[in-house]
């Protein structure tokens, strides 16, 4: 397996996270890829390739010309208005009642793009962000050149990215990336989400797209973050109608519930005979981790990676959450290791 990471995550660090009534030290830090990278590198997985960043313009196949250019100048803006020491964090969003305004204020705007508190503008984020993008679509191209199982391990996360917004940590849509970069031949492509958060930017990427299959595996939203989005109602829309899959599951669900829910995935997965697989590899669902409300172990983990291993067609992984530093690495390990081999 070929491991794709980027070096410019590491100057992003955010100092704070808004979080039912309080204010937290964030737990999407940079030690995250090095905790994972020591445990693959233990364990016999090669070098890592550091890849270049990807511009605007090479963002557009997933996300929006406005949405792109705020992200890139937020800083920049954030800095005019308040101080370089803090974050930029909005404390007012949308009411779902009006129509949509765009304000010019800068905390206006934050609160227009990001639909949470969890995701604060840094000087670096855009550096990070579109890091992280560059290596997906790099690891993207390798596995359609060579079909040769690939691994992105990124950071910022993606998948609550969508077409015109941020959140949940997530600047840019990384495993949409990956996943549009394979389709963009005409190739059909499943992507598998198995973070203990509904992916709803990817989600809302693909909703009227019938080339790409999105399937979430995740607690149940009605209990836990994104909240808005995840339901199992949610199935796609115009011609992508029947090609988004959400499979929500109770809070504190363990493996007996969970491997019938990646069953019903894996089913749907090879009813659409995709040419290409791609992972929304989040490790949260571990019963440990401080933001997920699921209850797997480590040993599920390898159950995970083998029913993934199962499935037919070149695969390729994008790292999102997981945030138990203890656990953290053995559980992506767990998963990727059936699948390190083509």
């Amino acid at each position: 397996m070929k491991i794709f990471t980027h070096g410019a995550h590491r100057a992003h660090e955010a100092k704070c996270e808004l979080i039912p009534g309080e204010l937290v030290p964030t737990i999407e830090t940079a030690d995250r890829i090095d905790l994972v990278w020591d445990v693959l590198s233990a364990r016999g997985f090669g070098a890592a390739t550091d890849c270049p960043r990807l511009t605007s313009d090479e963002l557009l196949s997933v996300h929006d010309h406005d949405y792109l250019s705020f992200l890139e100048t937020a800083w920049d803006e954030w800095v005019k208005s308040y101080s370089p020491d803090l974050d930029g964090i909005a404390f007012v969003w949308p009411h779902r009642n009006r129509p949509p305004r765009i304000p010019q204020a800068i905390e206006g705007r934050l609160g227009y793009y990001f639909f949470d508190g969890v995701s604060p503008i840094t000087e670096h984020v855009w550096s990070a962000a579109t890091g992280a993008s560059g290596a997906a679509r790099a690891a993207a191209n390798h596995l359609s050149a060579t079909g040769e199982p690939t691994f992105a391990l990124v950071r910022p996360p993606g998948h609550h990215a969508g077409r015109n917004m941020g959140g949940g940590t997530s600047y840019l849509n990384h495993t949409a990336l990956a996943a549009a970069t394979l389709g963009a031949s005409g190739a059909r492509v499943a992507i598998l989400d198995v973070d203990a958060h509904h992916g709803n930017g990817t989600q809302d990427i693909f909703w009227a797209n019938p080339s790409v299959l999105t399937v979430s595996i995740h607690a149940d939203p009605a209990h836990d973050y994104p909240y808005f989005s995840g339901y199992a109602d949610e199935t796609g829309g115009g011609s992508g109608e029947g090609f988004n899959v959400n499979l929500p599951l109770a809070p504190g669900s363990t493996w007996s519930t969970y491997a019938a829910a990646l069953g019903a995935a894996s089913a749907r997965i090879r009813a659409f005979a995709p040419d290409f697989v791609v992972i929304a590899l989040g490790v949260d669902g571990y019963r440990g981790d401080p933001s997920g409300k699921l209850d797997l172990q480590q040993e599920d983990f390898s159950r995970i990676g083998d029913a993934i291993a199962a499935l037919k067609g070149p695969k390729m992984f994008v790292f999102e959450g997981g945030y138990d530093k203890a656990a953290l690495g053995d559980c992506v390990a767990r998963v990727l290791k059936p699948n390190s081999i083509r």
